[in-house]
């Protein structure tokens, strides 16, 4: 008798901490190892959260949009998702599977919409823009204590998916969460399309195109940013909006996008570094429903950035691995870090360098940043030197932190005072 053969199957294993990221390092862009070949196969996706616990929202949704894509690009038949190891928000269909939701008879573009008192999960399946006003007007009359204007700072992020991701009808798919806690209303806006990077590759205007090989979020996180153009209808204000009020409001924000990842803090952190790639972008974060969120002002400084403050953020670190590249030798690669690190010191006092998985710097990028260094006096600016740098690299970085500290004028002091760029 022929040994019985085991059903495809990827298991998700997680802890409490970081439980986003941990599920895109554990999602492969390709599945069929785990196949054995046999015709409309169906993936199991099963999650073990340990101890048992509640699955974060923007997990959930990563997970049911990661499974929506491969059904949708034909990699795998059909996902079936377990999630029987890990408390759910809301009751989940477990007896349909991922086909069942994506191709259920019906013209509406919402496929699935699971809603408790508490939490809200929505997957999309057509570009429908009048399905997609009258989710906005459920969500906004959804429960007296959502932000005011919260679903217009929504209605930007999803709108972004309708004018960037570039998918086509038959692939047009994304997932939103959104769950109340602790105080805090959590969201997430998922989709699989080309990612910021193709976005800015596809845009029209030439300096959104100049930024698309640097780390993203930085640029489009800024006021003014746009990739279509006033002209085109369509303001591209999205992710600056979202920024912006998460800082207002002390809240979190995660931006995912390819290897990219951009972090803020209230107004404490924000970093960008490299992670495992997620396909399309991920924009999710936490809004803390007795802070300030003020739609209509976030709005006004994006007409008006010169009204936005210098120092948003208390530290900017960012991680050199970002880049892709372990030696960082090209003028080009170098001229495009320098001005990536121009951009992080207009809006914070102290810049973290992490050079973490980088092997090597030309000489001409350690001139670079010894310039950066000495153009910026008020910005602290810290080197971090990996362990296992070797001697020539440790000797660069070292440098550096020494005439970053040599350099530094602390704000207020006498030096700073007296110097002529103060007055």
């Amino acid at each position: 008798m022929a040994p019985a053969t085991s059903k495809p199957l990827l298991d998700i294993q997680l802890k409490q901490v970081n439980q986003v990221v941990e599920v895109i390092k554990q999602l492969p862009s390709d599945p069929s190892h785990l196949l054995t070949g046999k015709p409309e196969e169906t993936l199991t996706l099963s999650v073990t959260l340990a101890p048992k616990s509640r699955l974060e929202i923007a997990a959930i949704s990563s997970i049911i949009q990661y499974s929506c894509d491969l059904v949708l690009t034909k990699l795998v038949h059909d996902v079936r998702l377990d999630f029987s190891q890990v408390k759910l928000p809301f009751t989940f269909p477990s007896q349909k599977s991922i086909r069942d939701i994506l191709f259920a008879k019906g013209e509406n573009s919402i496929v699935l919409e699971l809603v408790s008192k508490d939490c809200r999960l929505t997957v999309f399946r057509r570009n429908d823009h009048a399905h997609r006003d009258e989710w906005y007007e459920t969500v906004k009359n959804w429960r007296h204590d959502l932000p005011s204007r919260f679903h217009l700072m929504l209605n930007e992020l999803v709108e972004n998916i309708s004018a960037h991701a570039q998918l086509p009808e038959e692939r047009f798919c994304f997932t939103v969460g959104l769950l109340f806690s602790q105080k805090k209303l959590y969201y997430c806006v998922a989709d699989s399309g080309v990612g910021l990077k193709g976005s800015l590759n596809e845009a029209i205007v030439s300096e959104a195109k100049d930024v698309a090989s640097r780390a993203c979020a930085l640029h489009l996180t800024r006021a003014h940013f746009t990739s279509k153009g006033l002209e085109r209808g369509h303001q591209g204000v999205g992710l600056f909006i979202t920024s912006e009020l998460s800082t207002m409001n002390k809240a979190y924000l995660e931006i995912l996008s390819g290897v990219q990842e951009y972090e803020q803090r209230d107004t404490t952190v924000t970093s960008v570094r490299a992670m495992a790639k997620w396909k399309g972008t991920m924009v999710h974060g936490a809004i803390n429903l007795d802070q300030e969120f003020n739609y209509r002002h976030a709005m006004k400084l994006f007409a008006e950035p010169s009204a936005i403050s210098k120092d948003r953020f208390l530290v900017c670190q960012i991680s050199l691995n970002v880049y892709g590249q372990r030696t960082l030798r090209t003028r080009e690669l170098c001229e495009e870090i320098i001005q990536d690190l121009e951009i992080a010191a207009e809006r914070s006092s102290k810049i973290i360098l992490d050079f973490k998985n980088i092997d090597e710097i030309s000489q001409a990028f350690h001139g670079f940043l010894r310039r950066f260094v000495a153009n910026h006096k008020k910005i602290r600016i810290m080197i971090m030197v990996p362990p296992e740098a070797d001697a020539d690299l440790k000797e660069d970085l070292e440098d550096l932190n020494r005439l970053a500290n040599e350099n530094w004028i602390e704000e207020g002091s006498d030096e700073s005072l007296s110097d002529p760029e103060s007055v």
